[in-house]
């Protein structure tokens, strides 16, 4: 309870700026909800001291009737209208501002947490609770926060003019009160709670789902289609399940404080008749009490829906501060530096890492890379190639060792720093929805036009760019779909030469595309290669071939290095990596030649067997 209240409190810091606009909201709605209430004072002025008052003429009753018939209509027109449109607009006004200011705080936490987070979380659970969590948590703003205000002062007023008229039927209407707050307490935990359930598994089915969508070319090759409809049928099932609980819940919450409304009023009607009758009570005094009773049972009802109301957005803000209140876990240490120049030359020191504690990716790796040095990181697949150059960027911080650059332990650099000085070119290329132009200068959004088509031509993409029907202002669709998969890594490599980094990591850019493509990005790569410290991860023997230096990795250590013509007259690992990927190629290149009628082409062995 203490944890949904702090998380209630620190949601009205995001509130605080716009408490203005609530106020100018919530004033307006008072007025709303209260010049109503003058209706039945008019009324049984009206019906005891003009309509039943036997000493006043016809003309006299028609014209006090026009008088107060005529002001209540200015009323309504002057002052009514307007706090009505104050109190819809100045309240949805603030809702939407400290939500606005919440979800961008909430991304921006999201995209500052570290890898290990988006390990342990799935990509649709996190947008779902920037989205639809978030979504819940306005209605926190734009009903309860003003009604609540409004529909106290609503209902002190209507007792105050109630207890004037009759003080004995004033408490007869109120007899339901107590029952009706028991029920209130009762209620608000369960749907507190099965809110809370509801939003976790829409989570969950969101997440499934997307994944789905995203890897809809493996569902359409394995034929899928009907297995995955039946297992979002079963998580659509037991989301329904959980939301008809909720939803009974409301109900019977509806229902019970409904009929209570519903039955005052009889009550009330009964007493204050025999009250008349009694004659301590005017008719017109009776009519007024009970013109009352809807304005009284009003906030009433307004209180229960407000219940629902809270109940689930607690929930959702439960959930959204349960990514709030995560840190991430690389962040800059005390007295970092910032890192101006770099020069690129990088040490590793014993360095060991696990993802999982008990279960070690990297044992004890050392090496040293020179400024400007181009290397190769080679191993079978799972053997930690692409775990230590994540811990170059600080993806990841080592469990134990140094990671160095510059002799500076990249722990003792300001994060932004050194990321800013390293650049990345991915086997998968990831480029975001939006134009070719801004997709390149995402590595550098302060370049002018002349540096992104002088980017362009150093990636060989400027070509192919000026032949789509609007160039550099060409959609790329989600994902970069629109484009064929060399000419997104192609803006990949724009990008990274227009970032200009000291240091370059590539993973295999050339893997599964063909050879024109592979051509045109190996050019490329060669000059955005040049004077930098690159890290290659290597999949193929052609890459291999032309690094300075090579490291072979296997159960995360380093087990071989040396140059590939060093390697390879060992007889180590290297070497048997060496030769069956080359054997294999050497075997299909031969069998489409002999399919032709030709001769196998040995030539691709030849490197091997020297």
């Amino acid at each position: 309870m203490l944890a949904r209240s702090h998380n209630f409190v620190r949601f009205l810091d995001y509130v605080r700026p716009y408490k203005g606009l609530l106020l100018l909201g919530t004033i307006g709605g008072v007025a709303k909800f209260t010049v109503p209430l003058l209706l039945p004072q008019v009324t049984r002025h009206l019906l005891d001291n003009v309509f039943l008052n036997e000493t006043l003429s016809s003309e006299q009753k028609l014209h006090a009737l026009f008088l107060y018939a005529g002001g209540m209509m200015a009323i309504f027109l002057f002052i009514y209208a307007p706090c009505v449109y104050i109190r819809h607009l100045y309240t949805d006004k603030a809702s939407h501002r400290a939500i606005f200011d919440l979800r961008c705080e909430l991304y921006y936490r999201i995209l500052r947490m570290s890898a290990s987070f988006f390990n342990r979380n799935k990509s649709g659970e996190i947008i779902s609770r920037l989205i639809s969590d978030i979504q819940l948590a306005q209605n926190l703003v734009g009903t309860a926060l003003t009604n609540v205000w409004m529909d106290a002062i609503a209902l002190l007023v209507i007792l105050y003019f109630m207890l004037r008229i009759d003080v004995a039927t004033t408490l007869v209407a109120l007899l339901s009160f107590p029952a009706y707050l028991l029920l209130f307490r009762r209620f608000s935990d369960e749907i507190r709670n099965t809110t809370r359930k509801v939003q976790d598994k829409l989570s969950v089915m969101t997440s499934n789902a997307h994944e789905r969508i995203a890897g809809r070319m493996v569902v359409h090759a394995f034929t899928g289609e009907l297995n995955e409809t039946e297992r979002f049928r079963s998580e659509s099932e037991s989301l329904f399940s959980t939301n008809m609980r909720r939803v009974f819940i409301q109900s019977l919450n509806q229902a019970v404080t409904g009929t209570l409304v519903s039955l005052s009023p009889l009550i009330v009607t009964c007493f204050g008749g025999y009250r008349v009758i009694s004659g301590d009570m005017t008719v017109g005094e009776l009519i007024a009490l009970t013109m009352y009773l809807g304005p009284l049972y009003l906030p009433l009802q307004r209180f229960s829906e407000l219940n629902v109301v809270f109940a689930n957005s607690m929930a959702s803000l439960d959930r959204i501060y349960e990514i709030m209140d995560q840190e991430p876990e690389i962040v800059d240490q005390p007295g970092a530096i910032e890192l101006t120049e770099v020069k690129g030359h990088i040490t590793f020191d014993h360095v060991s890492f696990c993802y999982n504690k008990g279960c070690p990716v990297l044992n004890g790796v050392t090496f040293t890379v020179r400024a400007g040095q181009k290397v190769a990181l080679v191993g079978p697949s799972g053997s930690g190639k692409s775990t230590i150059v994540s811990l170059i960027p600080r993806f990841y911080d080592c469990n134990a060792g140094e990671v160095r650059i510059d002799e500076y332990d990249v722990r003792r650099i300001k994060v932004k720093s050194l990321r800013r000085h390293i650049g990345m070119v991915l086997q998968d290329p990831v480029l975001f929805s939006g134009t070719i132009r801004e997709n390149i200068l995402y590595g550098n959004p302060d370049a002018g036009e002349a540096e992104v088509v002088a980017a362009a031509k150093a990636a060989n993409a400027y070509d192919f760019i000026l032949s789509l029907p609007n160039g550099f202002d060409a959609e790329v669709g989600e994902r970069g779909s629109f484009l064929s998969g060399g000419q997104r890594q192609r803006i990949t490599i724009a990008r990274a030469f227009l970032k200009n980094p000291k240091i370059l990591i590539l993973d295999e850019a050339t893997s599964s595309l063909d050879s024109e493509s592979e051509r045109l990005i190996q050019d490329a790569m060669s000059r955005l290669i040049a004077g930098r410290t690159t890290f290659i991860i290597a999949h193929r023997g052609s890459t291999v071939r032309n690094a300075d230096w090579i490291f072979v990795v296997c159960d995360g250590s380093i087990v071989e290095s040396g140059t590939h013509s060093e390697l390879l007259l060992k007889e180590g690992i290297y070497r048997d990596l060496y030769a069956g990927q080359f054997e294999a190629a050497a075997s299909a290149i031969g069998t489409l030649e002999n399919g032709c009628g030709q001769e196998p082409n040995t030539a691709i062995l030849e490197d091997v067997r020297d």
